[in-house]
């Protein structure tokens, strides 16, 4: 990893003008970016790989475009390096948000049936609107992701690379379930909406003060796709909490199939993920139950 100094020099450089009075380097998250805190109140962000900084201005669009039409707020981009910088040096900075992330422990040590009400309707409502979003009125062209081809492209991803580094018994578990998602693709078919793409705890933010969302992060996998992922993600708070969201988004009801399926994946994604991009840490967290 860079030292924070070579982050803090490449926002200079873009914005002489900004006072950096402090930087403070974010470790517990980002597998796929550095966070950067700037001055308490500003949040950078910079790839960790070039497949990452190839996304980033579609990704700025894309939050501008989203940020007056949904229920919760996101991050929204007020600074951007400039076109052309190459991609070690590319970032996005915005407002920070504050909340901590919404874990599935904390949501257990709430009893108030008032409190998990209204934060199932944040979180559904949400998604619904995301959801909901006529695709014709986005401000840029988006590839259409979660087909069969790209199920299978993972699918193919993760034999060649994880394999080798998972029993026998879990590579066997992995080939029936890529299988049985084969099998579903072809039976269902996929109607592509603007989906979120990475709805996990991590990226929830929640004020414990006021026990509500305050906001939603990371957005970098966004796009048009299978609303189901976002489902698949929400479920993984537990049954009881999901049966409270799916009041105020009943239309996840004839998503649960495929959302089954997305979940058994997250894992071996984050592995995958993790090798391509050089971050042991997430590649480590991904295999360990699979080793």
């Amino acid at each position: 990893m860079r030292s924070i100094r070579t982050y803090v020099s490449a926002i200079q450089a873009a914005y002489p003008a900004l006072p950096i009075i402090s930087a403070q380097l974010h470790t517990t998250d980002g597998q796929f970016n550095v966070i950067i805190f700037v001055n308490d109140d500003l949040v950078f962000r910079f790839p960790r790989s070039h497949h990452v900084a190839e996304a980033y201005a579609g990704q700025a669009e894309l939050l501008r475009f989203l940020a007056t039409r949904l229920p919760l707020p996101i991050p929204v981009p007020v600074y951007e390096s400039a076109p052309g910088t190459p991609w070690e040096q590319r970032f996005l900075g915005y407002q920070r948000i504050a909340g901590e992330p919404l874990y599935t422990e904390t949501l257990v040590a709430l009893h108030k049936e008032a409190d998990l009400d209204a934060l199932a309707a944040q979180l559904a409502t949400f998604l619904r609107t995301l959801h909901c979003i006529p695709t014709d009125n986005l401000p840029l062209r988006l590839a259409i992701g979660d087909t069969s081809a790209a199920w299978e492209e993972l699918y193919q991803g993760i034999r060649t690379q994880l394999f080798a580094h998972m029993r026998p018994d879990a590579q066997q578990w992995a080939s029936t379930h890529f299988a049985a998602g084969r099998a579903l693709f072809q039976a269902q078919e996929v109607q592509p909406v603007l989906r979120h793409g990475d709805f996990g705890s991590s990226n929830i933010l929640y004020d414990p003060h006021i026990q509500r969302i305050a906001g939603i992060l990371d957005f970098e996998s966004a796009g048009l796709g299978d609303p189901a992922t976002d489902v698949a993600a929400l479920s993984c708070y537990g049954e009881a909490f999901f049966a409270r969201c799916l009041q105020y988004y009943p239309e996840m009801h004839s998503l649960l199939a495929r959302a089954a399926l997305y979940c058994g994946t997250f894992a071996l994604q984050e592995a995958y993920y993790g090798l391509r991009d050089g971050n042991q840490e997430a590649f480590a967290s991904g295999i360990a139950a699979y080793q």
